[in-house]
């Protein structure tokens, strides 16, 4: 009697401990799920560019063309080069909108080298990285060269080496989950420098800068309020803050190719 009785009540506790390990798994496996469909759709936690965004610049019209405009195509140079880059990123107009996300997008072109679109964004109280390359430099202005002059008249003939098409593809896009304390250190660095009260350009010592290097454009937008700026071979918190967003993104970008 006693062993019959001993096997009814391991037969009780097999049982419970089935039942509990099977609600154990079904509750986990209800998490997991629920975790997972919170970033299923991250791709549309952020805005893509409208079809009315390729004809528009990206910044405000204090981005004025600064460049000795001796050839009128080159007028807004600066905006047209921000802006085909943008939007060939897909991405929205950020200065134009009116809702209150966080958000900071940090545009690197280089001249050797693919251009590289970070963004990072708070969203329902989590936080996000969307990570992006070109495979070129779109054209964004037409290259037109004097070919030969006209024996008779002696007027340039002119001749176009590069037509404008604002054109270039995403070879590279990848969304990541940041933690509160990366989130936190990308808010600390711009605080430390003070971006938002920073001056939009740096002012150019020695003369004109160099065409050839890296352009650096960092734009926020906070509680509605926008701000830019854009510096040009920085050695300053822009390159900085870029060195974490490689960091953070996984992009294989060597020591040599950051400039």
């Amino acid at each position: 009697m006693a062993s019959v009785s001993h096997l009814k009540v391991s037969s009780k506790y097999t049982i419970m401990n089935y039942l509990i390990t099977s609600f154990t798994c079904f509750f986990s496996f209800t998490l997991v799920s629920c975790s997972n469909n919170d970033f299923s759709d991250k791709i549309n936690i952020f805005e893509s560019a409208s079809k009315s965004d390729s004809l528009s610049y990206y910044f405000p019209a204090i981005l004025s063309d600064t460049f000795e405009s001796r050839n009128p195509e080159y007028k807004d140079f600066t905006q047209k080069w921000y802006s085909s880059s943008l939007y060939s990123f897909k991405e929205p107009i950020l200065y134009t909108k009116t809702d209150l996300h966080t958000i900071y997008r940090l545009l690197w072109l280089r001249s050797f080298h693919k251009p590289v679109c970070f963004t990072v964004k708070e969203f329902k109280g989590r936080y996000f990285l969307n990570t992006k390359t070109l495979d070129r430099q779109p054209a964004f202005h037409n290259d037109i060269q004097v070919k030969d002059l006209d024996k008779t008249t002696g007027k340039a003939i002119l001749d176009m080496i590069q037509k404008a098409d604002r054109f270039a593809l995403i070879d590279f896009n990848t969304i990541k989950v940041l933690t509160g304390r990366e989130w936190n250190e990308i808010e600390r660095r711009l605080s430390v420098h003070d971006f938002w009260n920073s001056s939009i350009t740096d002012p150019v010592v020695g003369g004109e800068i160099s065409t050839d290097g890296a352009e650096w454009i960092l734009e926020g937008r906070k509680n509605g309020k926008y701000h830019f700026i854009k510096r040009h071979d920085t050695k300053k918190h822009i390159k900085e803050l870029g060195k974490y967003l490689i960091k953070l993104s996984g992009l294989d970008i060597t020591k040599e190719e950051i400039y």
